[in-house]
């Protein structure tokens, strides 16, 4: 699921909020809250693993890898 999904699915909800159910709010709420504190990115897990070493290695934190990855 993107951001652009979860944002759009929230959008959705605050617009119909009378309609939809207590359940659905919790489930993209609770899915809002993962990719915020994920800093947005969903990896595979054998990537985050391997995204997880070399950040390790290098010193840096994973977004800051990410950055820099994608900067060069």
């Amino acid at each position: 699921m993107t951001r652009e999904t979860i944002a759009t699915d929230l959008e959705v909800a605050a617009d119909q909020i009378a309609e939809i159910s207590r359940a659905d709010l919790q489930v993209m709420l609770r899915r809002a809250a993962l990719m915020l504190s994920r800093d947005g990115l969903v990896l595979d897990p054998k990537v985050e693993e391997a995204l997880s070493g070399l950040a390790a290695e290098m010193g840096l934190s994973k977004p800051e890898l990410v950055r820099t990855i994608v900067g060069e």
